[in-house]
Parts: C-alpha cells; sequence; structure tokens
C-alpha cells in the first residue's frame, strides 16, 4: 500500500523548492526599494509596488527547461498625477531616461514594448530580474464609468493606466487595477493563512534558522496558503506542460487567469483544509467548467446551477478580473480555439499527476510522472533517487497512459 501522505509531503517539497527563498524575496525587496528611491531622489515622484505573483506569493521558478532558470518579478512605477497629466509615450520616455542615467541601471536596463526590466545575478543565488511597468493613477471620469459595472466598485479607485503598445511602438493608455486585485485575493486568501499561519511560520524558521532569530522576525509575505500552494501547484505543472508541445509558449493559459478562477473556486471552501484537498476541489469545479465546450450557457446553468467563474455569453468565453469589469481574462480564448480545447485537457492531465498519481503502485511510474510534472532536475534536486528503485515494469498503453507517455 503506498503512503498517499507521503508522496503529498514530497510534491508540496518540490514546490516549496520552486518558490522564492527567504534569501532572494529579502534581496528583491531592498532592489526594488532601492530603485523606488534612486526615482525620487531623480526628480521622479513615484510609488513602486508588486504586482502578479510577487504580490499574490505565489511565485514559482518560470521554465520548465532550464532548472537555473531567473525569476520575473513584476512591479508598477505609479508615478504621481492621472493620465491627464501625461502621454502615454511621454510617460515611459520620463521614466527611461531616469533609469538611463545612473550607470548601474542602465548597463542592466532592458527595453520592450510592455516595460523595462532590470536584470540582476547573484552569487550563489538563482538570478531575479524586475519587471517595471510605468503608470499614473486612472482618470476619474473613467473610475466611475468602471464603478457603475462593477461587482465590487470598492475595489476601483485604486485603478491606474499603463501604456500598452498598439502598433510601431504608438502607445495608448489601458486600464489596469493591480491593488484592487490583490486586495481581492488578500481578502480571500486572508482565512486560509490564518489556518496555516503557526505552522508556516514555525516551518520558515525551522528551515532558515540562520537568517531569523525568532519567529517574530518572519515577514508575512514568506507564508503560503493552501490556496497559494495551489495555485503554485497549478502554474508550475502547467509550464511544464505546455513547455513539450509545439507553439505552448503561444497558448497556455496566463498566470492571471489561474490566480483568478482558482480564488474564485475556493472562496467558499472550507479554509481549514488540506493543500490536496483543496487542489481535487478545484479539479473537480474545472472540469465542470469544461462542459461549457459542448453545452450552451442555458444548459449549463440548468445543468449545474449558478457557476460563475468562467461563463460563455453569446458563445464567447469571459473570465472577469474582480478589479475591472472591462477586462475579459480569456479575451484570447476567443481568438484562438486552441487555447481553451488544450487548457481543459491539461486540467485531464494535471488531475491525473497530481492526484491520480498518489495511489500509482509502481514507485518508478510515480517518479516519472513527478518529473514530468515538475521537471526532472527539480524532482532529483529535491528528491534524490527517491521513488527510482527496481519494479517489475509494466506494458504502457499509449491511449490511457498518463504523462509522460503522452500528452
Amino acid at each position: 500500500m503506498n503512503n498517499i501522505s507521503e508522496r503529498q509531503k514530497d510534491i508540496l517539497s518540490i514546490i516549496r523548492g520552486l518558490d522564492i527563498s527567504p534569501t532572494l524575496y529579502h534581496n528583491a525587496v531592498e532592489k526594488y526599494q532601492a530603485l523606488g528611491n534612486f526615482l525620487n531622489d531623480n526628480g521622479l515622484e513615484a510609488e513602486i509596488y508588486p504586482q502578479g505573483s510577487f504580490a499574490f506569493g505565489t511565485v514559482v521558478r518560470p521554465s520548465a527547461k532550464d532548472s537555473s532558470a531567473s525569476y520575473d518579478l513584476d512591479f508598477i512605477c505609479q508615478v504621481t498625477g492621472t493620465r491627464d497629466n501625461y502621454t502615454p509615450s511621454g510617460l515611459r520616455d520620463k521614466v527611461e531616461r531616469v533609469l538611463k542615467s545612473n550607470k548601474v541601471y542602465a548597463d542592466r536596463l532592458k527595453i520592450d514594448d510592455t516595460c523595462f526590466t532590470i536584470e540582476y545575478a547573484d552569487i550563489g543565488e538563482i538570478g531575479f530580474s524586475i519587471d517595471i511597468v510605468p503608470a499614473a493613477d486612472e482618470s476619474d471620469q473613467t473610475k466611475q464609468r468602471l464603478i457603475l459595472k462593477s461587482s465590487a466598485p470598492a475595489l476601483i479607485d485604486t485603478s491606474i493606466s499603463i501604456p500598452r503598445c498598439s502598433s510601431e511602438r504608438r502607445f495608448q493608455w489601458i486600464t489596469n487595477n493591480p491593488k484592487g486585485l490583490r486586495k481581492w485575493f488578500d481578502d480571500i486568501n486572508a482565512p486560509f493563512l490564518a489556518s496555516s499561519k503557526k505552522a508556516e511560520r514555525m516551518r520558515i524558521f525551522a528551515e532558515n534558522s540562520a537568517l531569523y532569530e525568532s519567529v517574530e522576525e518572519i515577514p508575512d509575505e514568506l507564508e503560503r496558503s493552501a490556496l497559494q500552494r495551489v495555485i503554485q501547484i497549478l502554474k508550475c505543472h502547467r509550464n511544464n506542460y505546455y513547455a513539450s508541445l509545439e507553439d505552448g509558449d503561444k497558448i497556455k493559459p496566463i498566470s492571471a487567469i489561474i490566480n483568478v478562477a482558482v480564488t474564485k473556486i475556493a472562496e467558499h471552501f472550507n479554509p481549514d483544509c488540506t493543500v490536496f484537498e483543496l487542489l481535487n476541489y478545484v479539479f473537480s469545479e474545472l472540469a465542470i467548467y469544461g462542459e461549457y465546450q459542448h453545452i450552451t450557457e442555458k444548459s449549463f446553468s440548468q445543468k449545474y446551477g449558478v457557476r460563475t467563474v468562467f461563463s460563455r455569453p453569446a458563445g464567447n468565453w469571459y473570465i472577469e478580473n474582480p478589479a475591472n469589469p472591462e477586462d475579459n481574462l480569456a479575451d484570447q480564448w476567443n481568438t484562438d480555439s486552441r487555447i481553451p480545447s488544450k487548457f481543459f485537457q491539461w486540467i485531464r492531465v494535471a488531475q491525473s499527476d497530481l492526484i491520480g498519481s498518489l495511489e500509482q503502485k509502481d514507485n518508478k511510474q510515480f517518479r516519472a510522472i513527478l518529473e514530468s510534472s515538475f521537471g526532472s532536475a527539480s524532482v532529483s534536486g529535491f528528491l534524490g533517487e527517491k521513488y527510482c528503485g527496481d519494479v517489475v515494469p509494466r506494458q504502457i498503453i499509449s491511449q490511457t497512459a498518463a504523462r509522460p507517455y503522452r500528452v
């Protein structure tokens, strides 16, 4: 009889190992705060704050193929004033000029149409980069329009405008609201964090006693709830699954969809749950939403009742950004049918890999599934040769086998 609990702990140890370390976390905070001080000392009144995985506490090492890949950490550089005080290209130019005025930043700077990237590589640690998106406060007129549309109007006040390249380096304003989205996430995640807080802080202290003299010194941002772990597990599995597909980078689901979908599903689940209880529930709900591929919105509602994470009004996929009612996170699903089709196929494979495999009788097959899910280098790095013992081989039927024997 296989020890399911032990296998779950091993999967969690892999995910913890792919998370940002306390040392790297402190380094990243120090770097972005220093960057903010530099900008303000050099004529650019601005606030720099995290968005995306660094803000949500769901960072995972991004590359499935390169075990030494760096972490990409996303930040907003919000200048004083509203979009009415700038043009989109003018704001970008202003931030760029200040960054280039300092040799340290200029030598590390990369410029693209969405952000400015400053790359760091620290000896003894995995490198990381800071992606900086210029922004200004959204106009009052736009905020009022969003408030009338929003199901959570209290989140709208922190809306910002960011420059987005349309064509030939022509920039226009688009609305974003990372602070509002983080508040929405933090409110739902709070009871999950409270449930595991004591155990998490004791674990972090035990693993990093050289960094902290007491449990009280540990930053709250390093704690991980069951909700955050489920998001990390799915993001890591996604990275490896889509890396094996042709055009995988073009069709893989954006992290915002995983963050929002999992959080909405978890909102009414028991916060005292384990990671794998929540993961199993998320899979069961996502499998239900997969029915949208075959039936109408009316038939779906009649069969499954009120479910609002995914919808298909007029046959188009819709996933609402809770902090911006005009942002459909599934826009690309409506222009490339491969994206939703492969998404729900990935969910079926992930459920088999992460839940079904726990009862796999063959240790070597379980090891192979782990390596397919999280990368062979990661599995070896955190589990060594565990599950590599000799076993009697069994016939693999390609039509029904779990990954890595089929995709």
